[in-house]
């Protein structure tokens, strides 16, 4: 995919039918649920009956999984209708190539922003995935932290998905006071998760505020 206008807006974490029917209802381009371990964790057979009760017109939906067998992922591939699996963990060239071998879906992987270096980990996967997040591990956290990487290095992953024509999202950290922050690096797509939520839940009042940022963004920017 290459470079647009228009920014691309992912809602993740999404755990409770409630979660999901807002980012339905909302003019995002991917939904994302959490497989892996994590406080927002659902599982594929909950996920299976919201998307049956309520399916998600063009919104792409993207399972995030870390650091797990493959036939885990391919049976939630099997239980939802995914569009995306993103891998978040520390899998490996290898294990991407296989899971795409045994699936018909998009494979994204996470990179883990540390310095300006980390790019090169993005490189090691160019050719083989179809996109990338790039998100900051905290700890043993491996995301939904609400902590966001040094954004002036977006560029350098920029340069990398434009020459291998790969979309990509920023993910942590990203809100309502923070996403000012952001726009000036322009990147393609923005991944938000506690970002959007008020007690622990989507809030249809923060992901209003966010979309309407982004595309008076995008206004903005087309106008120059």
């Amino acid at each position: 995919m290459s470079r647009t206008s228009r920014t691309k807006i992912k809602f993740c974490g999404n755990k409770s039918l409630q979660d999901y029917e807002a980012s339905v209802k909302s003019g995002a381009d991917f939904i994302g649920f959490v497989f892996a371990e994590s406080k927002r964790q659902v599982q594929p057979e909950e996920v299976a009956k919201w998307v049956a009760y309520l399916p998600p017109g063009k919104k792409r939906l993207v399972g995030i999984f870390v650091n797990q067998r493959i036939e885990e992922i391919l049976q939630a591939v099997q239980t939802v209708p995914l569009d995306i699996v993103q891998c978040h963990g520390d899998e490996n060239l290898s294990f991407i190539k296989e899971l795409k071998s045994k699936s018909d879906v998009d494979v994204w992987k996470v990179i883990h922003h540390d310095d300006e270096t980390s790019v090169k980990k993005l490189e090691l996967f160019t050719g083989v995935i179809d996109g990338f997040v790039i998100d900051k591990k905290v700890g043993n956290q491996f995301g939904g932290t609400g902590t966001s990487f040094n954004w002036t290095h977006i560029p350098l992953y920029d340069r990398v998905a434009t020459q291998y024509d790969l979309p990509y999202l920023i993910a942590g950290g990203i809100n309502v006071e923070t996403l000012p922050e952001l726009f000036p690096y322009s990147p393609q797509g923005i991944d938000l998760s506690s970002g959007i939520e008020e007690n622990f839940t989507k809030s249809k009042d923060k992901i209003n505020q966010i979309e309407r940022m982004v595309r008076e963004h995008d206004k903005r920017t087309n106008t120059r």
